[in-house]
């Protein structure tokens, strides 16, 4: 998916992503993985203009990060430090800025009730978020 990205061949990237199992991904030991598809997703996304997806996708990195066992967790914020706190960020803003949807509104509703520890971390977004 790397190279078919970096020549800008979004019809193949959507072909790959398609023989990946989302389900395979889940099983322990591949979290590293999950990730990179997810970031490769993500950029696939923002090409598309998919926005909610995009917010999903930032969603499932927070939740793999912050479910690791401790020493993956250190790995992959050795490698990106500010992965952790901005996959987060990320997920809310994407969010906010997605069109007016059901799925959003219930995403928003997800927000609120499971992440509220990070949310008070990052007042600016909760204020945005508790204004809607």
């Amino acid at each position: 998916m790397h190279l078919v990205l970096l020549r800008n061949d979004f019809v193949r990237v959507q072909i790959l992503s398609r023989k990946v199992s989302k389900r395979h991904l889940n099983e322990k030991g591949l979290e590293k993985l999950k990730i990179s598809y997810y970031q490769f997703m993500i950029r696939y996304y923002i090409h598309e203009k998919m926005i909610l997806d995009v917010a999903k996708s930032y969603q499932v990195i927070f939740d793999t990060i912050n479910k690791a066992e401790e020493d993956l967790k250190k790995e992959v914020t050795e490698e990106n430090p500010t992965l952790l706190n901005s996959s987060f960020q990320n997920f809310v803003i994407y969010l906010l800025i997605s069109p007016y949807e059901n799925e959003k509104v219930d995403m928003m509703h997800i927000i609120e009730r499971d992440y509220a520890r990070s949310l008070e971390d990052n007042d600016l977004l909760s204020r945005f978020v508790h204004k809607l």
